[in-house]
């Protein structure tokens, strides 16, 4: 059916047939035999064709690329031929065209279509399209519209254009990146209830085609038909809406998220933990690896953040770099409390021995004993406060402490990890498994 439909729009403009180049009262019935495609004289395009039943009116929307996903205008554009289909008693159609239509319905299923004057389009009752959430609709034009007309001998009418359509989808961004949307395109009556017009789709005109994306995007696009609670809209008195269309899910492509954010900040907590097999004393090295490694991950933060969709509080790639930032902050904060630990020891160890002024130090991460006699001050000497045994520890054994958060943090780490992934991923594994399945 697809490709008979194609077929038929690239052969529209030169095919002939009778009602090429008839003017608009050529195109009303005569009261005679008419060998033309005519309407009647008293026909009036505002009536419904069917006044005492539904008008049934089937959509097909053949989707040959989506373009493009703007996730922070919550847009969706795609490429497609929107194609409607009803029927109207009241057109007339002579013996030639239904031989005509014979001859092509070699299936015998009576869906042969052949190509009409697009004239006859302003002449005919059109149905009153409204397509929600839209933002644009685009025929596309070359050096005419892009569009098509067709007849079959049970008196169904098919008008199909070549469109770019935009619509509007509600996302949310909660678990970004590792989110899945689902978008709704619903079609159907402005004003008309279920009473006098009821929307479907059919084989006729193909409700959807899944075709291979040429654009490369940040999503993994499947398209699917309405679930049976999406083709009724309750209005409340207005009545209830018949609609069809089809439903996108978009899963997005998190390797890249992966590959740039993820990995590296995983990898900098890890290399923050280096810092606790760094003797306190050497001051210089490990504070600067903690603090480099802390800017650098403000930085990506930022980065982050900028290039993050809005959501109501805190999305899941925000989550993570937060805390990889707050395991490299406690990192830096234990050494700060050491530090301050061992300055707290260094100026509490003032005691007068004799005439001397004796002060106990700590180097090398044991106590000594500096003293200073009245004639020099330059004369320094160490004793150990107990030579004939091994020197007391200076302050607390900092070197367990260190110790103690080298094992502490992994496994912290490790805990987040699972809560993290098993909060944000499951969901997002979970329905990556259950599309592939449905294909």
């Amino acid at each position: 059916m697809k490709e008979k439909l194609f077929l038929c729009i690239s052969i529209c403009c030169l095919y002939i047939t009778e009602s090429l180049g008839l003017s608009k009262d050529e195109l009303l019935c005569n009261a005679g035999d008419n060998k033309h495609l005519c309407l009647p004289k008293d026909y009036n395009k505002f009536d419904l064709p069917l006044s005492s039943q539904p008008n049934m009116i089937d959509i097909g929307i053949d989707i040959t690329d989506v373009l493009r996903i703007n996730d922070k205008e919550y847009g969706v554009e795609f490429s497609s031929y929107f194609n409607v289909m009803w029927i109207e008693p009241r057109l007339y159609i002579p013996q030639s065209y239904i031989d005509e239509m014979n001859r092509e319905d070699r299936g015998g299923v009576g869906d042969a279509m052949i190509p009409v004057n697009l004239e006859l389009v302003n002449l005919l009752w059109l149905p009153n399209i409204f397509i929600y959430n839209l933002k644009t609709f685009k025929v596309v034009e070359v050096l005419s519209k892009h569009a098509g007309l067709w007849i079959t001998k049970n008196n169904e009418v098919m008008y199909s254009q070549a469109t770019h359509i935009n619509f509007i989808c509600p996302m949310r961004f909660d678990a970004f990146p590792l989110d899945t949307q689902i978008c709704k395109f619903q079609v159907g009556s402005y004003s008309y209830d279920m009473t006098k017009m009821i929307f479907h789709q059919s084989h006729k005109v193909q409700g959807y085609v899944k075709t291979t994306h040429s654009v490369v995007l940040d999503y993994a696009v499947n398209v699917e038909r309405l679930e049976p609670s999406d083709l009724v809209l309750d209005y409340g008195e207005l009545g209830n809406f018949s609609v069809a269309g089809f439903k996108m899910t978009l899963h997005r492509h998190v390797s890249h998220y992966l590959i740039t954010y993820y990995l590296p900040s995983g990898l900098f907590v890890v290399v923050s933990w280096i810092s606790f097999v760094v003797p306190p004393d050497v001051i210089p090295g490990r504070m600067a690896l903690l603090v480099t490694l802390f800017l650098v991950l403000v930085n990506i933060f930022n980065t982050v953040t900028s290039n993050t969709p809005k959501a109501e509080g805190l999305t899941a790639i925000e989550c993570w770099m937060l805390s990889c930032i707050l395991f490299v902050f406690g990192a830096l904060v234990e050494y700060a409390i050491i530090l301050m630990q061992k300055q707290k020891e260094a100026h509490s160890g003032h005691t007068t021995r004799h005439n001397n002024q004796v002060k106990i130090v700590c180097k090398e991460n044991f106590k000594y004993e500096v003293a200073s006699t009245e004639n020099s001050t330059n004369d320094v000497s160490y004793h150990h406060q107990e030579p004939e045994i091994e020197p007391e520890p200076c302050g607390p054994n900092f070197v367990k402490v260190d110790r103690f958060f080298l094992v502490m943090m992994p496994i912290l780490f490790l805990v987040f990890n699972c809560v993290y992934w098993l909060s944000f991923g499951a969901h997002f594994f979970w329905m990556q498994t259950n599309s592939t399945d449905q294909d």
